[in-house]
């Protein structure tokens, strides 16, 4: 079993004309470091595809890895009264799904930065459970929205057949969520909804073999922290550079 990784970036210390969930560290360059120290202790994608949004803060990058950092001329937005058809959320999913199928392995994995991975083999686990799925969402049960966007999982070889049902549907991203659109698609392809636990569920269960932590607060990101044996979250890079 192979799978690439996608992801996007955007971050800066301005107001945010949107409700924003959790601590305010989830949105900060610490908290990629503390992605990819989950990615690399986690999962094993042969490569993983950030697309940047023009971001004016910036990580740190590792000067040798299977890390592809691609900017966009201009930050898109939130998909939250975005002005534009699609926000930079849908951007890095449809530009991330392609790179890795040209990629050309057996699956590709969206996880959202300040999507919190715990777990061995937590993405094969998830393809063994569902081994029929297209696409692996968690359900959205105890959230807004009909399933969960913070890790997806799609079979490569639907990807073109995604993309063009997903750049079909008429309404922009400010007036029907991607993750209404993604559930649309799915359902049309073949979606299974996963119970892993927790994205923005609560209450929380550390003692939970796998899942997957989104929104956390001050007190949850130290939990976590220690769960992973850290002392604090980090403000600096895990992983060699």
């Amino acid at each position: 079993m192979t799978y690439d990784i996608i992801s996007g970036w955007y971050c800066d210390a301005a107001p945010k004309p949107y409700r924003v969930f959790g601590d305010d560290y989830v949105r900060s360059v610490g908290c990629f470091y503390l992605w990819e120290w989950c990615l690399r202790k986690f999962t094993a994608p042969d490569q993983i595809y950030i697309l940047e949004s023009a971001s004016p803060v910036l990580p740190s990058l590792p000067r040798r890895s299977n890390i592809n950092w691609t900017r966009l001329s201009r930050n898109f937005g939130h998909a939250v009264g975005c002005p534009h058809h699609y926000s930079g959320w849908s951007r890095a999913l449809l530009s991330g799904l392609m790179l890795a199928y040209c990629n050309g392995h057996d699956h590709v994995v969206l996880v959202e930065q300040g999507s919190l991975l715990y777990g061995e083999d937590i993405i094969e686990r998830q393809i063994a459970q569902y081994p029929e799925a297209k696409i692996i969402a968690p359900s959205g049960r105890g959230t807004p929205q009909p399933l969960q966007t913070g890790m997806l999982i799609f079979r490569t070889a639907i990807v073109p057949d995604f993309i063009q049902r997903y750049t079909a549907i008429a309404e922009p991203d400010a007036l029907l969520s991607p993750e209404k659109k993604l559930a649309r698609v799915g359902r049309e392809i073949g979606l299974a909804l996963s119970e892993l636990p927790f994205g923005r569920r609560r209450p929380l269960d550390f003692a939970q073999e796998t899942f997957f932590l989104r929104h956390a607060t001050t007190g949850e990101l130290q939990a976590f922290a220690e769960l992973l044996g850290l002392e604090k979250v980090p403000d600096a890079p895990l992983c060699d550079r």
